[in-house]
């Protein structure tokens, strides 16, 4: 209990160094004494673009981590994100529908048509995949994970057909939104996904308890009172409007939903009471931290912060796998 204590306020500690420290960083250096002048640009710069950008990259690094988790445990399966059950790959779909067919389309012909188009795929592939799983009034796991695999690939395949048709202008911008970007982060689209990106904070402690009784087994979980039934679609629908509208807002980030989850698991096991707090401050704190970075190393351009936080976290994340291999 002690541990797990310790490591989530750890974790907190991090995910505020990493906003303050992410605040101060990027092409233009922001003194204190001009940051309260109202007519200063300084002060509009930190106000309008730093501040907004830190709190959706707060917010989606945790909606993804916490993501993660919670398909890890309804899976009971380690290696299992949004990405791989056909979630990301549906947004991913829709979003490129949108990019390249926005010019003949009228109403998809706007940057907001790319981000609300992209939500809905995230929430249509997370439906679809529920669709295919269920038979006779029960859904099985396996099944699950397997029309998730067999959505991706029809997905994916689908965004492999719009890049073929795709001009040199259109493939260019799908492909920076492939890699992921905080750069799109402002109070209009925090005001309107902010309810999608925190309510896993208010649904954590209504499922973890569940969630620790189905990791002994669905009959087992069962047996214990737990409505299985209900947990899976709860599970499902979460991780799919979660993951939905952070992908369609900054782009395909990877790395955060499969490894945060790990990480935290190595430090403080499975109980999800902590996990998944623990993972959505993580991940939060990461992806903030991350994206300080990417603004400085080539100032005053930016590195897509999906390559930095594979970057940053993979020899971190291969060091812990090391560290709990019994013969190193």
């Amino acid at each position: 209990m002690k541990k797990k204590l310790i490591f989530t306020i750890g974790c907190a500690i991090f995910t505020i160094l990493s906003a303050i420290s992410s605040s101060l960083l990027g092409a233009m250096s922001i003194s204190w004494e001009n940051l309260f002048q109202k007519e200063s640009l300084e002060a509009r710069v930190f106000f309008e673009l730093r501040i907004p950008r830190i709190l959706l990259g707060l917010m989606v690094g945790g909606s993804l981590a916490w993501s993660g988790s919670l398909a890890q445990g309804l899976f009971r399966n380690p290696i299992i994100d949004p990405g791989l059950i056909g979630i990301t790959a549906g947004c991913s779909l829709f979003a490129a529908i949108a990019i390249v067919l926005g010019a003949s389309i009228p109403f998809l012909h706007s940057i907001w048509s790319v981000v609300l188009f992209s939500f809905i795929g995230g929430i249509l592939s997370s439906f679809l995949i529920f669709f295919f799983a269920k038979s006779k009034g029960r859904t099985d796991i396996f099944s699950l994970l397997l029309s998730g695999i067999a959505v991706n690939a029809i997905c994916y395949s689908a965004i492999g057909i719009l890049s073929y048709i795709a001009n040199e202008s259109q493939l260019r911008n799908l492909s920076l939104w492939n890699m992921g970007s905080l750069g799109g982060g402002s109070w209009s689209n925090l005001k309107s996904f902010s309810f999608f990106l925190i309510f896993p904070i208010f649904v954590s402690p209504f499922i973890a308890n569940q969630l620790n009784v189905f990791i002994l087994g669905e009959r087992e979980a069962s047996h214990l009172g737990v409505s299985t039934e209900l947990l899976k679609t709860i599970a499902i629908l979460f991780v799919g409007v979660s993951t939905g509208a952070c992908i369609s807002l900054v782009g395909n980030i990877g790395f955060v939903g499969l490894a945060v989850p790990h990480i935290v698991r190595l430090a403080i096991g499975q109980d999800y009471r902590y996990l998944l707090v623990t993972s959505y401050l993580l991940g939060g704190g990461l992806l903030c931290f991350a994206d300080g970075i990417c603004r400085v190393i080539i100032a005053p351009s930016e590195i897509p912060v999906g390559i930095a936080t594979a970057l940053l976290g993979s020899p971190f994340f291969l060091s812990l796998i090391r560290k709990r291999m019994p013969h190193v």
